[in-house]
């Protein structure tokens, strides 16, 4: 997913955009390298909370210790 979708996206649903595009879409592509899943996928977890399919990231609408892991290497390429 690029910048440009993502920002895109985020002014359809939110009417804003807070976040750094850029170091956004170098996060979710760098943590999709890392784990079966693409950066859209990794986008919308982390955005919507949506659960990827092929990793276990939630269980009873809850991040497992996968999810919180995943986000946790988000933040530390985003930032």
């Amino acid at each position: 997913m690029k910048a440009k979708q993502m920002h895109k996206y985020l002014m359809d649903n939110y009417g804003k955009v807070v976040h750094d595009i850029d170091k956004m879409e170098y996060a979710c592509k760098e943590v999709s390298k890392r784990h079966e899943a693409t950066p859209k996928e990794v986008f919308l977890f982390m955005v919507e909370d949506e659960p990827i399919e092929s990793m276990y990231t939630h269980s009873y609408g809850f991040n497992t210790r996968e999810g919180r892991a995943l986000k946790e290497q988000f933040q530390l390429y985003y930032y």
